[in-house]
């Protein structure tokens, strides 16, 4: 279990306290818990992918209050040397929980998606960046555009090489309704990042390719399964999206 899956379930178990006890009793114990937890997974330590044979370091900036509202400054990730020290640093607000893995991208090309929180308690942003050497001292983001999330978010790479040569980078984050709390079931925003589908085929970059509003509401607390049961929509819209790329890129010879 990742830092930020162990904090997601914590503050899980503690919202569904809050309808059992006292308002302040509670404030209380969200301080304790949330203190505690922190302090435990300080001490845990998850396993670090090496990339191309060089390690990799992360940076957490943690938070300069025990709930975790303000970060002491932002989250990075560095590989290192040999031939040179490369890094990525997060925006300014995105300092905790930093998380890193691998990612094929290609047969002879691999990625680091990179992810880092934002401040907050019973919500909080996620931001996202896929990774590889760049020039100089810096690690390239392949994910055009600031791709940064609510917490309540699933994200998946999946395979579909009728689509694209590359694994697809799909995000889905809650959108808040009429009538609908914080937490609970929600209609989720669908966004796909994907390679060769763009006015630029050739390009290593991952643009957003396709984007929609789910029909049905999910609950993240119930364990749904957002991007498996919108799979097929997912599919099928991204195809019709190159077909349209490929008309228009014909149209253009």
């Amino acid at each position: 279990m990742t830092a930020l899956q162990f904090r997601k379930q914590l503050r899980a178990h503690l919202r569904r306290a809050s309808k059992r006890v006292q308002m302040f009793k509670l404030v209380g114990f969200v301080f304790i818990m949330v203190a505690l937890a922190e302090s435990i997974l300080a001490q845990s330590t998850n396993p670090i992918p090496k990339f191309m044979g060089r390690k990799v370091t992360l940076v957490d900036a943690g938070y300069k209050d025990e709930p975790g509202l303000f970060p002491k400054g932002p989250a990075s990730v560095c590989v290192e040397g040999p031939p040179q020290r490369q890094c990525y640093t997060a925006k300014e607000d995105f300092g905790g929980e930093p998380t890193v893995s691998l990612v094929q991208v290609e047969k002879d090309m691999l990625a680091l998606l990179f992810s880092a929180a934002s401040g907050g308690v019973s919500g909080w942003a996620v931001h996202f960046a896929l990774l590889r050497p760049g020039t100089g001292n810096n690690l390239e983001d392949l994910l055009v555009g600031d791709v940064t999330v609510s917490n309540q978010n699933q994200h998946a790479f999946v395979n579909d090489t009728s689509i694209s040569p590359s694994p697809i980078f799909l995000i889905a984050d809650a959108v808040w309704g009429p009538n609908e709390g914080h937490y609970g079931p929600h209609r989720f925003m669908v966004s796909a990042y994907a390679r060769g589908i763009s006015s630029d085929p050739d390009s290593d970059a991952y643009y957003l390719a396709d984007q929609f509003m789910t029909v049905r509401r999910y609950d993240l607390q119930e364990h749904a399964d957002i991007i498996t049961s919108e799979k097929q929509e997912i599919v099928a819209r991204l195809r019709r999206v190159k077909v349209e790329m490929e008309r228009q890129a014909g149209q253009d010879r």
